[in-house]
């Protein structure tokens, strides 16, 4: 064959569907739950995080997709929640009316937060009043709901305290601070910050507890989590913080004030990862969700994040930054 008739047959229609076929099964999900799924999830969740960060930095009021960003991650993580613990004790199946209730309440200091979020990027100043108001209003309800649902058994009201007293705290209580966060004044930076601290912890935890863990935390809650993995991740993450801070906010902050923070940043991060399994284990399933092939659902990917989100805050006014 001379090189002309080469040229025409690998540029024939068949040899580029060829290749539009591999580019598309080479970024396309297997649905597995494997290797490569984990990796290309990663890489589409870091793409779109980079152009939310690009936005929020250099787009006249674009800390407002930062601030979408988290209500998103919070909203969808309620939904999940309540997808999971919304059904009859007896028969489990789903139900519409309690689920939508459960939702409203789970989901009111997540409002607040936004609220509180959008008015602080428009220049309207932030009222933590309002946020209150809906913790409250939010937790309330949920006394009300546990006297409803538990009025005739015990064993019920316990289950229902169970499943939403946990997500409460996380998603009621935690999760609304990271709204506040993505809203504030360099919020994006920080957000960074608290990804690097909550991955390299999370990174650190997983390979020394495989290579080198022996005695169990919490083998009820996560079988495979170490004692030896959470010390290696507790100093990895100090680390991170340390070395992040200075590369992402300069030398604003005293080594002894990163350290210290890192610290409990690293604590609070791996504490929502247990309570996170603590809501998994009630209801016996392996991941609260599948919007992330490899990765599984939104609350397994930011419940580090979304723990961490309370210490920040408290960090951050502790030094005067808020």
């Amino acid at each position: 064959m001379s090189l002309q008739e080469e040229t025409v047959v690998s540029g024939s229609p068949k040899s580029s569907s060829r290749v539009h076929s591999s580019i598309l099964s080479t970024f396309s999900f297997d649905r597995s739950g494997g290797p490569k799924d984990r990796l290309l999830t990663a890489l589409y969740v870091l793409a779109g995080a980079l152009a939310v960060s690009i936005g929020a930095v250099y787009v006249p009021y674009g800390r407002l997709l930062a601030v979408a960003w988290a209500s998103a991650v919070v909203f969808v993580s309620v939904f999940e929640v309540v997808r999971l613990f919304a059904r009859d004790p007896e028969t489990q199946r789903f139900r519409l009316l309690s689920a939508v209730l459960q939702y409203a309440l789970l989901a009111t200091p997540a409002i607040g937060a936004t609220v509180s979020g959008v008015s602080e990027v428009l220049g309207y100043g932030q009222s933590g009043t309002f946020l209150q108001l809906c913790i409250v209003l939010s937790g309330v309800g949920f006394m009300i709901m546990q006297a409803i649902e538990g009025r005739s058994e015990i064993s019920v009201a316990s289950r229902f305290a169970e499943a939403y007293g946990t997500a409460f705290l996380l998603l009621g209580v935690c999760a609304p601070q990271l709204i506040l966060l993505s809203g504030s004044n360099f919020g994006i930076q920080i957000l960074w910050w608290i990804v690097a601290v909550v991955a390299i912890n999370d990174a650190a935890a997983y390979f020394v507890g495989r290579w080198l863990g022996r005695t169990k935390m919490a083998p009820a809650l996560s079988p495979n989590k170490t004692l030896e993995g959470m010390a290696a991740g507790l100093l990895a993450g100090i680390l991170a913080g340390v070395l992040f801070w200075k590369l992402l906010l300069g030398d604003s902050v005293s080594i002894f004030s990163l350290v210290c923070g890192s610290f409990w940043v690293t604590i609070a991060a791996q504490a929502a990862d247990l309570s996170k399994s603590f809501l998994k284990r009630l209801r016996g399933v392996k991941d609260t969700g599948a919007l992330f092939p490899g990765h599984g659902g939104v609350l397994d990917r930011f419940d580090a994040m979304i723990g961490a989100a309370p210490v920040v805050l408290i960090f951050l006014t502790l030094l005067g930054l808020r």
